[in-house]
């Protein structure tokens, strides 16, 4: 009887460690990353940001209308616009701007500095500017090394509260860090999340808990997304 025992409980503990390396297996291969939605790309050799212009972001549904793809002339990525409800793009703009201040060694150029470059720019320029050009004349109009592009494609609000919904929020966003010297792709970063319940995602039992198993606003979203993407910011010297 005693044998019987032991040998279902050798097998029950065997079941155990099948079921937690099985899962190890998982999260090594990015099944149980954390960072689900979130892209960022450094390119090499990395270009430190130095003296860097914020550009504000930009509504893409301003621009395109909804559930537009269009492809990126400054990265060649394609992307689908959404709605961008309760001037998200203007929030972004604020929290993404008193993020970079916090940044070491960062001479950050902020957005109202660079709206007014960009307006001189227009006004002076003899000759139409592609999108680039534009951007980098901007750039060089306040004398800074690099030049960080902001573009918002998705602000949907939750519909409901934060424990029950009939609609969750829903961001997307890029961020795209340009050399004033070359107009080269530096660094990128992208967001692009639409909250799922635990039992839809399993996998992401971590971001669950880091959000109080809430459902959020599309700024407390929004907020998370951006201090993910930063943490793989280039860093000042």
């Amino acid at each position: 009887m005693v044998t019987k025992i032991y040998k279902v409980r050798l097998f029950g503990l065997v079941r155990c460690m099948l079921f937690l390396i099985i899962i190890s297996n998982l999260c090594l291969t990015g099944g149980c990353s954390l960072k689900k939605g979130v892209t960022t790309e450094t390119r090499e050799p990395v270009v430190v940001p130095g003296k860097m212009l914020m550009l504000p972001f930009r509504d893409m549904y301003k621009i395109y209308g909804e559930d537009i793809t269009f492809r990126c002339p400054l990265c060649g990525a394609v992307h689908m616009t959404g709605k961008v409800e309760d001037n998200g793009d203007e929030f972004l703009t604020e929290q993404l701007f008193s993020l970079l201040q916090r940044q070491p060694g960062l001479q950050l150029i902020g957005p109202g500095e660079g709206e007014g470059a960009r307006g001189k720019v227009l006004t002076e320029s003899s000759e139409e500017l592609s999108e680039v050009g534009l951007i980098l004349e901007t750039a060089r109009q306040v004398g800074a090394d690099s030049v960080l592009v902001c573009r918002v494609f998705r602000f949907i609000q939750r519909v409901g509260t934060g424990y029950s919904v009939e609609t969750p929020a829903s961001v997307a966003f890029d961020l795209l860090l340009l050399s004033t010297y070359d107009g080269q792709l530096v660094w990128s970063g992208k967001f692009d999340e639409t909250q799922k319940a635990l039992n839809e995602n399993l996998f992401q039992l971590g971001t669950f808990v880091k959000r109080k198993a809430k459902w959020l606003t599309a700024e407390e979203l929004a907020l998370f997304g951006l201090k993910t993407v930063l943490k793989t910011f280039p860093e000042s010297p």
